[in-house]
């Protein structure tokens, strides 16, 4: 600074001694120092701090802040040192007395390594930053950071575990430096996926696999070698019809899946709905069970599923006539006429009039 007379001097000081910095120290806080400081007055120009390396080396200028700061991070510190700082106000003509000196020191740094082994791949990556490995398998942290580790496994693989650094199982690894580290993840190669297939509804079906391996009916699940791609198909018998596919398939076609994890598909089957249909010749009901046909009052016609076995019965209404037996659909004689329904069917109740005397 330029000289100034005794009298400057003098004034400038009285007027400096509102801007004492009291209270102020340094904080390690990973691989940064954080000053504060108090201040007193508000006609500062600004604040010069200065720092030395080591308890007993020269102090130099590092920064200087406007007026009312109170605080100052400094980043460009080197790990496990320790500095000292000290403080001092200034206005347009001259600098106040020096604060008193405060050091501290920066942690000591740790460094992780992540080993990966087997036959897999994957990643593993850290929080806070560091290792992203793959690309960087190792990183450096402050003494007693907390770092947590996470893996995922690439495509075609599956990561099966961690050990060292006190770590176990698949979830993430979280490890708390105090020493050099080795942590070890494990990714494996899937060798095989399985495909289980199941049958649904009422009707009955069988589906089959290209390649071979699923015959469902009799083998509803088989494994095949990762990423294969597999083809179901449907096949449904007479009396039934099939729906559609569930799980990994959609719609009515063939189903086709790549097998990268285990997979399960459901195929939906129906049965068929077979037409009944009574004649009635004469005057009579006919009506059967299960309920569907009341022929002469309302229905002649009705659907029930394949397979159902359904039961007529015929009644004269009219006491001129009588029931004389059935024809069609199997069935013969005068009694109730039983239809096991696997086609459309028509089946004819004859009442015939008596003769007159």
């Amino acid at each position: 600074m330029n000289r100034l007379g005794r009298s400057s001097r003098q004034a400038i000081r009285t007027s400096l001694l509102l801007l004492a910095i009291i209270g102020w120290h340094a904080q390690a806080r990973a691989g940064q120092l954080t000053l504060t400081w108090s201040d007193s007055s508000t006609s500062e120009l600004g604040f010069s701090v200065e720092r030395s390396t080591g308890t007993t080396g020269a102090f130099a200028e590092v920064t200087m802040l406007g007026p009312g700061a109170t605080s100052y991070v400094d980043p460009s510190v080197a790990d496990a040192t320790t500095y000292c700082y000290r403080v001092r106000a200034f206005d347009a003509t001259a600098y106040s007395d020096y604060s008193n000196a405060a050091c501290g020191a920066t942690a000591p740094t740790v460094g992780l390594a992540v080993l990966k082994i087997g036959a897999g791949t994957g990643t593993v990556i850290s929080a806070p930053s560091g290792v992203i490995c793959g690309t960087s398998c190792s990183g450096t942290y402050p003494s007693g950071t907390a770092v947590t580790l996470t893996a995922t496994p690439a495509t075609g693989s599956t990561f099966t575990g961690w050990s060292g650094g006190g770590c176990t199982g698949t979830g993430s690894c979280t490890v708390t430096l105090t020493s050099t580290t080795t942590v070890t993840a494990t990714f494996d190669a899937i060798q095989s996926v399985s495909l289980t297939v199941s049958s649904a509804g009422t009707g009955s079906g069988t589906v089959s696999s290209t390649p071979a391996g699923i015959l469902c009916g009799t083998t509803c699940s088989a494994s095949y070698p990762y990423a294969t791609a597999v083809t179901l198909t449907a096949v449904v018998p007479a009396g039934s019809t099939f729906t559609g596919w569930s799980g990994a398939c959609t719609g009515t076609g063939t189903c086709p899946v790549t097998l990268t994890s285990p997979t399960t598909v459901t195929a939906t089957f129906a049965l068929k709905p077979v037409t009944l249909m009574v004649r009635v010749r004469g005057l009579g009901t006919v009506t059967s069970t299960p309920a569907g046909i009341n022929c002469g009052t309302t229905s002649c016609t009705a659907s029930y599923l394949y397979g159902t076995a359904v039961t007529l019965t015929a009644n004269s209404n009219d006491e001129r006539y009588t029931f004389t037996g059935w024809s069609g659909g199997g069935c013969a004689g005068a009694g109730s006429c039983t239809v096991t329904l696997s086609s459309a069917t028509r089946v004819r109740a004859t009442f015939a009039r008596h003769k007159r005397q």
